[in-house]
């Protein structure tokens, strides 16, 4: 026969591997720490609801079992996201952020337009043109990428006062941008280098009367 403290021993040991099973499966494999609620952070009302209906959450999902990853491509697949990211927090809530993307300017293809946010990714179609954005007429194709990137960081730096002025910002190549405004002035704004301070000296320079501008060496910028 088993010695009593061996038989206890082997029973505590035998009770301890159980309880570890258990935990295991409760953790792992059940629902009890699974997913209940999808929080969105970083966007609200129908646009939260789509990145709901992308992440593809099952209800119950254990979260230490959620391929973060997974979800996190599935939600930057919409067309109005730049970025995600996804944590969980027990016992059973997902927390997905998001970084929507911001227009900056729209590019016009045979009736439709297209929006364009600061990194120049045309992301979504508005069947009525954006009154509050500038045009951007730039070259078309993989190889405009550059460009159409550079234009629209130049888009970007512009306060909101100033870019309520600009009529359209055009460019052939990255390093030929030019900038109308809507009274018809033109400002040669030449790369997109040293934006930030194009951006700077720019108002002041428009409280002349000249109708062209050259900010396109900061250092040394002109009017006529």
């Amino acid at each position: 026969m088993i010695a009593m403290p061996r038989r206890r021993l082997l029973i505590g040991a035998v009770a301890a591997a159980a309880l570890a099973v258990l935990a295991v499966w409760v953790v792992a494999f059940s629902p009890v720490l699974g997913a209940r609620t999808v929080r969105v952070q970083g966007a609200s009302g129908a646009a939260a609801e789509q990145v709901r209906q992308a992440a593809r959450i099952a209800d119950g999902t254990p979260l230490v079992r959620l391929d973060r990853a997974a979800v996190t491509r599935r939600v930057e697949r919409l067309p109005g996201v730049a970025h995600a990211s996804v944590r969980t927090s027990f016992p059973s809530t997902v927390i997905i952020v998001v970084q929507e993307r911001t227009p900056v300017g729209y590019v016009q293809e045979s009736g439709s337009y297209r929006l364009v946010d600061d990194s120049g990714v045309e992301y979504r179609s508005v069947p009525v043109r954006p009154v509050h954005l500038p045009r951007l007429v730039v070259p078309t194709g993989p190889a405009a990428a550059a460009t159409v990137a550079a234009v629209a960081s130049v888009a970007a730096a512009l306060p909101g006062n100033l870019l309520a002025q600009v009529s359209s910002i055009q460019a052939l190549d990255p390093d030929a941008i030019t900038v109308l405004l809507s009274d018809r002035r033109v400002i040669r704004w030449g790369s997109a280098q040293r934006t930030a301070d194009k951006a700077r000296i720019l108002p002041t320079l428009l409280h002349t009367a000249a109708t062209q501008i050259d900010v396109s060496d900061p250092d040394l910028p002109f009017t006529r």
